[in-house]
Formats: structure tokens, C-alpha cells, sequence
């Protein structure tokens, strides 16, 4: 089934899980060339919680990085398919996903 969606409305809203938890942001999209027209495969999600987020940004700076403070972001790609759009404003995944 073909869905048109404004992908800026999905960039930085929270995803929920199968559950309704919180799981993480929507920060990018991964598109495919079909034809004249570009596909959306994958979704990537990066940390919703705040912490996560800084010490995310604090492991690019070498200072910090150093001293041993920040750590990479954890950031998934997971399959367009797996998200169930039916309300864009609160995107959630159709399945679990295992950590």
C-alpha cells in the first residue's frame, strides 16, 4: 500500500514501542531510487532520553572523550515496515524490538 507523508513532520518525534513506551527519536530516513520515484526503507533512531542525547554529544568533543566522559550515540536502522503511521503526530513500531 502507498502512503504520501510529509517526512518532516516524522523528523524528531518521539517513537514509541509496540507497548507504547517511549523507544527513541526519528532523526533520518534512508530512501532507495524505484524508478522516477525514491522509496523510504529504513528509519533511523537515535536516544529519546535527554542524558543519552548529551553524553552523545559530549563523546565528539576529544577534551571530553579524554576524560572519559560521553559515549557514541546508539542509533538503529530499522525497517519503514516496521512502523505503524496511522497517527503521523505519534509514530510507534508494529513489534518489538530487542536491546
Amino acid at each position: 500500500m502507498s502512503q504520501d507523508l510529509r517526512l518532516e513532520r516524522l523528523l524528531g518525534r518521539p517513537l514509541a514501542d509496540a507497548n507504547g513506551r517511549p523507544f527513541g527519536l526519528i532523526e533520518d530516513v534512508v530512501v532507495e531510487p524505484e524508478g522516477d520515484e525514491y522509496v523510504v526503507t529504513h528509519v533511523v533512531v537515535g536516544p529519546h532520553r535527554p542524558f543519552a542525547r548529551i553524553f552523545a554529544f559530549a563523546h565528539q568533543i576529544p577534551v571530553l572523550t579524554a576524560l572519559g566522559l560521553g559515549r557514541p550515540a546508539r542509533v538503529r536502522h530499522l525497517p519503514w515496515s516496521w512502523l505503524d503511521l496511522s497517527d503521523p503526530e505519534h509514530p510507534r513500531l508494529l513489534r518489538s524490538v530487542i536491546d
